[in-house]
């Protein structure tokens, strides 16, 4: 019989990683209506599970629930300071900043500012919907956000493809609470969209984060939640982030 041997087992070589640290996230608010701050924040931690600290604050100033140009324009500068303010506090700096309002209200000044990831809600959610499907469309509240909506995607570069953007009657803070009747609404928003072109729907804006689960039906496409979307992304982003710097020649 041939001599049988035993298998030598080697040790993979050691790697000396670091210990994981929770990444630090600033979420901004760029609305001053606190409860919605509030309920975003605990949607944040649900959705990171201890992978991230999330530190979640409102606008300084500016309106309750951002419906128009003005309002937008207002929030901007709203947003940027409370940023900077934010980063000058902070006891360890942040790993990343989101932009918790759909039209991303300061967005290039808050990334001219910081030196880490800065995300916003619109164009994660239509990254994510382009990853999806060819035609994706959006649902939100307000009746003015469809045109300042296409402005703003037309200035992203992400209008080819989008099917339609649909409005939502009423009042944004009014879907807070996610009643059966503002859900009805939304689900019959989707359906419109759908009937549109759409192979992929985006529900938009800070309103609306959450719906999903409480919708009383859903078509038979991919949905999207516009704040879901970007807190993948700013973990994402951070953790990509992070794992350069740790990982780079010295």
């Amino acid at each position: 019989m041939p001599a049988t041997h035993d298998a030598i087992v080697l040790d993979p070589p050691a790697i000396n990683r670091p210990a994981f640290q929770p990444y630090r996230l600033l979420v901004v608010n760029g609305n001053t209506t606190s409860d919605l701050t509030t309920s975003l924040a605990n949607q944040a931690r649900v959705f990171f599970d201890g992978a991230a600290h999330v530190h979640a604050v409102t606008a300084v100033f500016g309106p309750a629930y951002i419906a128009s140009r003005v309002e937008a324009a207002v929030a901007a500068h709203a947003v940027l300071e409370t940023v900077e303010r934010e980063v000058t506090q902070a006891e360890a700096p942040f790993d990343a900043c989101l932009l918790a309002c759909f039209g991303e209200p300061g967005i290039g000044a808050v990334r001219e500012t910081l030196s880490v990831p800065v995300v916003g809600m619109a164009e994660a959610s239509i990254m994510a919907a382009m990853q999806r499907g060819d035609r994706y469309a959006i649902v939100t509240v307000g009746q003015r956000w469809p045109g300042m909506l296409r402005e703003q995607i037309r200035q992203l570069g992400l209008d080819a493809r989008c099917a339609g953007i649909i409005a939502l009657p009423g009042n944004a803070l009014d879907y807070v609470s996610r009643t059966p009747e503002s859900a009805a609404e939304v689900s019959r928003a989707l359906d419109a969209a759908v009937a549109q072109g759409a192979d992929v729907v985006i529900v938009a804006g800070a309103a609306l984060a959450g719906y999903l689960p409480v919708l009383p039906r859903k078509p038979a496409v991919p949905i999207i939640d516009s704040y879901r979307a970007a807190l993948a992304q700013v973990l994402a982003l951070a953790s990509l982030d992070r794992a350069q710097r740790q990982f780079a020649p010295a």
